[in-house]
């Protein structure tokens, strides 16, 4: 398992940069998750409070600086709850850098796996609260072109807190087009195919997209996309299930809000956790109340292109498991024995419904 543990010298050094006159009383690693996370326990002038230290592990790549400034952004001029972002620390050789302080927002944290622990009714309301938000995040005009989001420095910060600008998001290398977008995706997920279990159906698999993207249709406009909108990257009411608050922007992208649907739907559903056998499936039930939120808040065309085009993105979905298969089950520690061949084998089974 991969150490996402920092020393406690580290922890206070970090606090210490961004807010000078606060004092570490305890701190708490993260149970679940790929990130250096503490929970904080803090004494400051105005009394004691809690806080969320994320930091960089050494052999990660550095984008928690990233993360600090679209949170900081959002913060400012969206309706989502996200987390206040207090101050960062960009580059420190001596510390686990990036890393951000921020704040603690109301709601039980869950792991992706622990929809079954949901009455029928709370599963409905995640899907239907994440839906609304949805829709409030896509209409936030943020983005004009399509790839993967990033945030520009305007400064390098030692503690300071980041930019509220809007501007400073970026597009990494952006394409105009929606489909252009998608075919160059179809050609990176083909490179990628050829390096995992699932190789010998890299032929079929790119075949089957590139009829479907070439079948795409609707008006389409690019938006800031959660993607990766899971259990674990959310903060959720215990009594009705609606959602509180929106955890883990580092994997943000500009895409289309369709696009967007099918990939929340993937990964508030459990991922690849529905594959592992005797694992109930709430797909159905995450989509009936995804859409029927985002239509309360959002625009219908949306939902109807995404009901349009769902083949498509769907496929893609199933493509992007297949790439993060092993690594995603060896994060959560299930080793390569039967449940996973047979979540393997699951998973061909889905892709090959799309073919």
């Amino acid at each position: 398992m991969t150490d996402r543990t920092i020393p406690h010298a580290q922890i206070t050094e970090l606090l210490g940069r961004i807010r000078p006159t606060w004092t570490v009383e305890s701190a708490t690693p993260a149970s679940d998750g790929s990130h250096v996370v503490y929970f904080l326990d803090v004494t400051t002038p105005e009394g004691p409070r809690e806080c969320v230290l994320k930091a960089t592990r050494r052999d990660q790549d550095p984008v928690c600086d990233d993360e600090a400034r679209v949170l900081a952004v959002l913060g400012a001029h969206t309706d989502l709850p996200v987390p206040e972002v207090f101050g960062v620390v960009d580059d420190e050789p001596d510390l686990p850098t990036p890393a951000f302080l921020a704040s603690v927002l109301p709601g039980a944290n869950h792991s992706r796996t622990a929809l079954p622990e949901f009455s029928p009714e709370a599963v409905r309301e995640l899907g239907c609260s994440t839906g609304r938000l949805l829709a409030e995040l896509h209409r936030f005009d943020a983005v004009d072109a399509y790839g993967f989001v990033g945030a520009d420095r305007d400064a390098s910060l030692d503690g300071g807190r980041p930019s509220t600008d809007p501007g400073q998001i970026t597009v990494h290398d952006p394409t105009d087009d929606w489909t252009d977008y998608l075919r160059g995706e179809v050609d990176r997920l083909d490179d990628r195919l050829a390096d995992t279990r699932f190789a010998d159906l890299r032929e079929e698999v790119v075949s089957a997209l590139d009829a479907l993207v070439d079948d795409l249709t609707g008006e389409f406009r690019p938006a800031l996309c959660r993607i990766d909108q899971s259990l674990d990257n959310s903060l959720v009411d215990p009594e009705s299930g609606a959602v509180t608050g929106l955890l883990d922007w580092e994997f943000a992208v500009a895409a289309t809000p369709a696009y967007d649907l099918a990939f929340v739907e993937h990964t508030l559903a459990g991922g690849h956790w529905p594959l592992v056998p005797d694992q109930p499936d709430y797909s159905e039930r995450i989509r009936a109340g995804l859409l029927a939120g985002y239509r309360e808040a959002g625009p219908s065309h949306v939902v109807e292109q995404f009901r349009a085009n769902r083949e498509c993105y769907a496929l893609l979905v199933e493509v992007h498991s297949m790439l993060n298969f092993d690594s995603w089950f060896d994060l959560r520690g299930i080793g390569s024995g039967d449940r996973r061949e047979a979540a393997a084998e699951a998973l061909r089974e889905r892709v090959g419904c799309h073919r």
